[in-house]
This record gives structure tokens, sequence and C-alpha cells, in this order.
């Protein structure tokens, strides 16, 4: 039976972070009212990077610690839980509409991000070059994304933050705001991740299948959290920027970081079913921000009820390559 000091820590860190990701919401549109940005950079930025330091962190850890397996686990499945998760527990607060100003740039960075990621990793180990190049292409991204908003605003394409979804917090304040929710979510984090792999232990379950499955949802429980709030807030170009902004941090910056210390090979079950339902995920966001659909609690559970489905191949060591391959006569 898992300790209870282990479970102590993984409840204890859920609530650490809801309390940080309403700091975090709060204190980063303010700030992007006073910048004259949209709530989306917002989300891409503050929020997006934000939320992305428990899995940046974890995975360079994990690589220190010579384990590749669960820090790639926990960049894939982080971007997995990012679409199935962070979209649908929000939703079922309140309705989420997609196709604000600037996400078809943000999600033609994302989709881009995926196909190099899952294309690189299939033909060879992730090396420090491609480290190199993955950390320079989210550094033009990220100023080509801030200069690009600066102008919208200006010229009026832009309405930046309405009057309803600025906060009122005073500059000073989101200043400490900001950081605060960032170091709350960072801790609270850690504490889910600690008891989450720490229960994981005592069941002995592979170090793959923890990145994919508690290390992913625990690193991104910070997403959620800071979700929550924006849906609570009808805040809903906040919440895409932050689905968009962690995929696009956590394949090109985490993953960036730990191609430096390559060179990383990449598991075979990667390729055999995560990869294509980290795929499936950026292509079913693609869907709705490119229709501008409206996600309410039907959309939310579907997407959950596609996650749970996810989970189950993972445990049951689904194979998709495998229904590809012929059968041995």
């Amino acid at each position: 039976m898992p300790d209870l000091v282990l479970i102590a820590s993984l409840f204890g860190g859920l609530l650490v972070m809801v309390l940080a990701g309403n700091f975090l919401v709060s204190g980063s549109v303010s700030i992007a009212e006073r910048l004259g940005v949209s709530p989306l950079v917002a989300g891409i930025f503050i929020v997006g990077f934000g939320t992305s330091a428990p899995e940046m962190i974890v995975s360079v850890d994990a690589a220190l610690e010579g384990r590749p397996g669960l820090a790639l686990g926990n960049i894939v499945g982080s971007n997995i839980a990012n679409v199935f998760l962070v979209l649908s527990l929000p939703a079922l607060i309140a309705p989420v509409t997609a196709g604000g100003i600037g996400e078809g740039r943000a999600l033609v960075t994302m989709l881009l991000a995926t196909a190099l990621w899952i294309g690189i990793t299939t033909l060879m180990p992730l090396s420090p070059l491609v480290g190199i190049c993955f950390l320079l292409l989210v550094v033009a991204y990220s100023g080509i994304t801030f200069i690009q908003a600066r102008r919208a605003v200006a010229a009026g394409r832009d309405p930046g933050v309405t009057p309803e979804e600025d906060p009122h917090v005073p500059m000073w304040r989101a200043l400490i705001y900001v950081p605060l929710g960032i170091v709350g979510l960072f801790l609270g984090a850690h504490f889910v991740i600690e008891g989450g792999v720490g229960i994981a232990h005592v069941y002995q379950v592979p170090e793959e299948y923890i990145g994919l499955s508690l290390l992913a949802i625990g690193t991104s429980l910070p997403e959620v959290g800071a979700g929550v709030v924006a849906a609570f807030r009808r805040q809903g170009e906040v919440l895409i920027g932050n689905v968009l902004g962690s995929n696009i941090f956590n394949l090109l910056g985490a993953g960036g970081i730990v191609a430096l210390f390559g060179p990383v090979q990449v598991a075979p079950t990667f390729q055999q079913y995560d990869h294509w339902a980290m795929g499936l995920a950026a292509l079913i966001l693609a869907l709705i921000i490119l229709t501008k659909a409206r996600i309410g609690r039907l959309a939310g559970l579907l997407l959950l009820l596609v996650y749970a489905v996810y989970i189950y191949g993972l445990i049951s060591g689904f194979n998709l390559l495998g229904l590809f391959q012929p059968s041995a006569a």
C-alpha cells in the first residue's frame, strides 16, 4: 500500500497548483493589458512558458540521471495531456471558443514543432545539434510573435485585453503575482510528481509508462490549474494560448535542452504508439482552432474519453505499427 506521505504529497501539490494558477492568470492578463498585447500572447508566453517549467526541469533532471525514457515520455505525454485534459477539464466548467487573434500563427508553429519532433526522432537520435536548432527556433518564434502582436494592437486589428478580461490588478501586484504563480506551480508540480512517482514505484511500473502517464499528467497540472481559472473568467484565448504555448515550449524548449545532453535514443514504444497519439492531439487542436469551434461540456467529455482510450492503449502495450505489418505465416 502506498505511503500516506506520498498520497499527501500528491493531493497537496494539486491544491498548491490551483491557487498558483489563479495568481498566474491574474498577473499575466494584467501585464498583457499594460504592455498593449492580447490575452493570447499572455497565454502563449507568460502562462504557456511558465506552466511548461515543470516539464523542462523534470525532463532535464531525468536526462542528467541517465533516464531518457522518463525525460522523453514526460515531453510527449505532456503534449498529449495538454490537448485532451487541459482543454477538456476547463470546458466542463465553462464553454471555450477558439479562433482568436494570432492563434493561426501559434498553431502553425505547434504543428511544425510536432512534425519536426516525430520526423527527427524516427530517423535518428536527438543530438546536441538538433537541440541547438530547436532552441533557436523557439527563440525566433517568441520574438516574431511578440513583435507582430504589438503591431496588431497598434493597428487596431487586435483589441488587446478587454475591460471584462482585465482583472484590475495593479502593475506592482501583477509583477508579484506572475513569479509567485510560476514558483507555486513549480513547487506544486514537484510534490505531485514526488507523490505520483513514489506510488508508481511501489507497483513497479516501467519508467516510460511513468513518464507518459503519471509524470505527464503531473507536469500538465499547472496548465490545468491555469486553464480552469481562465475558464471561470471566460478568458478562452488565455486557455488556447496556454495549450499552444506549452506544446511549443515542451517540444522545442524542453526537448531542445534534453537533446543537448544527447545523443538520446528514442525507445520503440514512441514510434509504435505515443507519437501517433501526439500527432492526433495536434490535429484535433488544429481542427478546433481552424473551425473556431466552441468547446462545451459534451466536447470536453469526448476529449476526456479519447484520453482514457489512449491511457488504456498505453497500459495494454498497444502497437499501431503492428497493424500494418504482415503477420508471420
